[in-house]
This record gives structure tokens, sequence and C-alpha cells, in this order.
């Protein structure tokens, strides 16, 4: 009875227990959903989807409704001090060189533009969240890798304070063990510090505060990466085909593509089809009056050419033309600038993948070589300096273990970036996680 009692208090107590990790994919859902800078650019984009809307208009008749009422002291043409006309009209562009069209066209390749700027600022929103969380699990380790430091020279300052008092050591060498553990404190102090800055950042990216005991759980980062990296070469086209900041620069060109050839027809005709019916009257009421020219109807079908419009036309071909130059230039630029934070993403990798498997190493000799010269001081076999020597590279080994180790997390995290292996789920709107 006493087991079964126990079991059920354990098993009411790990739902809120674990209720207080923090994991990775909860940070991503608060953050995809909070964040500022998303909702600007989802605004951008549904702006730019409106645009298309503005201009599918020209395609549509447009209709107006007009009304006009005058009055004068004089009626030299007999035509009634008073008079008014309603009229209601249509109208509909026929032809004006295909820039309506090209417009049209334009704007739907800036509103699907639109939509990859955004998926970009979400990839780029899912990386700082990642860093941000990976960087609060780095520094709780830090500190705690300083609080043992601390640890280990307060015990041996009390070993050295009785060495002292029994005439075992010289007074310099506690003195030497009281500067290093003023220094370790000290260190201590920036690993608490920066464990708070941490924190205020992947608050930033979650958009609310964190609670005191809720803390991010290093088991949901998921393994390590442990495969071969391969070359550059081999992720060449699935980041030239992936990354948004490309398929955004590629439709922003096709639409600076369209907008010239839309300047273009400012030097072609533009014809015109409108219908017309005008009433009029003596009075403030149109239909005052009955008489067979109180109404009438119009249709009409006008062409225009312009000859001169002071180079208008012709300077707003050179800025186009201009306009898309850029945006093929800056299309380049990007993919040689992508590429070449692939190749640096990739051998990031391949070094921490290293550093962290020289790292393990070095902290195991680390502990092995305190151990000994633990013992040796305690058989007084070494001196307080030994000492001193062995619990400086135990904590340094043990820093550069934990800097490896979350640096690897890092690159990890960026390569998903660079390829942009992050796609939002249709149904929740949050990325997958695949680091």
């Amino acid at each position: 009875m006493k087991y079964l009692t126990l079991s059920l208090l354990l098993t009411a107590l790990l739902p809120a227990l674990s209720s207080q990790a923090l994991t990775l994919d909860a940070a991503l859902d608060a953050a995809l959903q909070n964040h500022q800078r998303i909702e600007q650019f989802r605004a951008a984009a549904a702006q730019s989807h409106a645009a298309v809307g503005t201009a599918r208009a020209p395609f549509l008749p447009r209709l107006d409704l007009s009304y006009a009422y005058s009055k004068s002291n004089q009626d030299p043409f007999s035509f009634g001090k008073q008079s008014s006309t309603l009229a209601l009209g249509a109208s509909l562009n026929l032809f004006n060189g295909l820039a309506d069209y090209r417009s049209y066209q334009a704007a739907k390749q800036r509103a699907t533009a639109a939509n990859y700027q955004l998926q970009g600022i979400i990839a780029d929103i899912i990386l700082e969240t990642r860093q941000s969380y990976i960087e609060v699990l780095r520094a709780e380790s830090s500190l705690t890798t300083a609080t043992e430091g601390v640890r280990l020279l307060e015990r041996q300052k009390r070993d050295a304070d009785l060495q002292l008092k029994y005439g075992v050591i010289a007074r310099n060498d506690l003195l030497r063990v009281e500067v290093e553990l003023s220094s370790a404190r000290q260190d201590l102090l920036q690993a608490e510090g920066t464990l708070q800055i941490g924190r205020r950042q992947l608050e930033r990216m979650l958009g609310h505060p964190l609670a005191d005991a809720e803390k991010p759980n290093e088991e949901s980062i998921g393994p390590l990466l442990n495969a071969d990296w391969g070359t550059a070469e081999d992720y060449r086209q699935q980041l030239l085909e992936q990354r948004s900041e490309l398929n955004y620069l590629r439709h922003l060109r096709q639409a600076t593509d369209l907008d010239l050839k839309a300047s273009k027809g400012g030097f072609l005709p533009s014809v015109d089809l409108a219908a017309r019916h005008e009433e009029y009257g003596d009075s403030l009421a149109p239909n005052g009056r009955d008489r067979s020219f109180d109404e009438d109807n119009l249709l009409l079908l006008s062409a225009n050419w312009n000859l001169f419009n002071g180079f208008a036309s012709s300077k707003a071909v050179s800025a186009a033309e201009a306009s898309r130059r850029s945006a093929a230039a800056l299309l380049r630029d990007t993919e040689a600038r992508l590429i070449l934070q692939l190749q640096t993403s990739l051998q990031n990798a391949r070094i921490a993948q290293g550093r962290l498997l020289e790292a393990q190493t070095g902290v195991t000799q680390a502990q092995e070589n305190y151990r000994v010269s633990e013992n040796r001081f305690a058989q007084q076999q070494a001196t307080t300096v030994d000492l001193l020597d062995a619990q400086f590279l135990l904590t340094r080994a043990r820093n550069l273990q934990v800097n490896a180790r979350y640096d690897l997390y890092l690159t990890s995290a960026v390569l998903q970036r660079v390829l942009e292996r992050d796609r939002l789920k249709p149904s929740s709107g949050r990325a997958t996680n695949e680091i």
C-alpha cells in the first residue's frame, strides 16, 4: 500500500514538474505568435495582395453618376434661368499599350514576393529564437561550471586554513588560494549576469516574461548532428531553391521586367469606349420639363495618342530599366552571399564537432589530473600551486566543453536556416523543428 501511494503521488507531481520546463517547440510557438516583426511583414504581404486588386480594377467598366445645377440672373439663350443635369456614364479602356495588363502582372509578382519575404522573416525569427534558447542553456551550464569552480576553491581554502594553522604551508600559499577564489567568485557573478541577460533576450523573442522556475530543456533541442557534412556543392541546389530571399528577389526582378514593359506602353495609343445617359431640367429636378431633348444617350469610341509629354514616357522607361538592372544585380549578389554563408556554416559545423570531441577528452583528463593532484596534496606530495593549476585546468576544460557543445547546437541551427528546412505547418502555423 505504501508503494502504491508513492506511485500515485509521483504520477500527480510529474505533470506539475514537467510544466516548469520550457521546451523549444513551446518557445517557437510563442515567438511565431507574438513577435511583432512577423505581424509587420504579414501586414506588408496583405498590402501587396490588396494592390493586386487595385491593379485589376482597370479591366472592369467604370461607372459614374453626376449631377449639376446652375442658376443665373440672365437668360440670353432662352434656356431658362435654372438648369440641372443628371448623368449616368460607363467607360471601359479597350487598349492602352498593354500597360494595365503588365502592371497587373507586376502586382501579382510583388504579392508573391511579399509571401516569400514573410517566409524569410519567419525563418529568421525561428533562428533567433533557437539561438536565444541555446544561449540560455549555455549560460546555465556556464553558471554550473562557475559554481563548481567556486566550490572547489572554497574547499581548498578550508584545507589551506588548516594547513597554515598547523604550519604545513606558508601564508603566501593561502593568499594565492584566496586570490584564485576571489577571481572565481567574479567569474560566478559574470555567469549569473550573463544568464539574466540571456533570459531577457529569450523573453523578448517569446513576447512574454518567463517565470523564475521556467527553464529551457536541453532534451527538447534534439541530438547533436554527427553526420558527415559533405561539401557546399552537395547543398548548393537545395539552397538556391529553398531560400526565401532568392525567391523574393526572383519575383521582384520579374516585377521590374513587367514594369519596364508597362512603361513602354506609354508610346502606344489608348482606345476607350464610353456610354452615357443624361437628363436635363429647368429646376432642381432634372426631369422638370417634358421636351424631346431633355434626355440624351451617348456612345463614344475615342482614341488618343500622345505625341509629346515632356519626355515623361522616356524617363519612365529609363527609370524602369535602372530598377530592373538593380534587381538583377541584387539577385546575383545575394546568391553569391548565400553560397558563402553555406560554405561558412558547413566549415563552422565541422570545427564545432571536432572541438566538442576534443573538449570531452580534455574534461576527462582534467578530472583525473585534479583527482590525482588532490590526493597528492593530501599526502603532502604536491604543493598548493600544483592543486590550483589542476583546478584551473579542470575549470577551463569544462568551459571549453560547454562552449563547444552549444556552439555545435548553434551551428546546427544556423545550417537549418541557411538551407531553410523549416516550413510552417498549415494547421498550427508553427515551423517544424529539425535540429
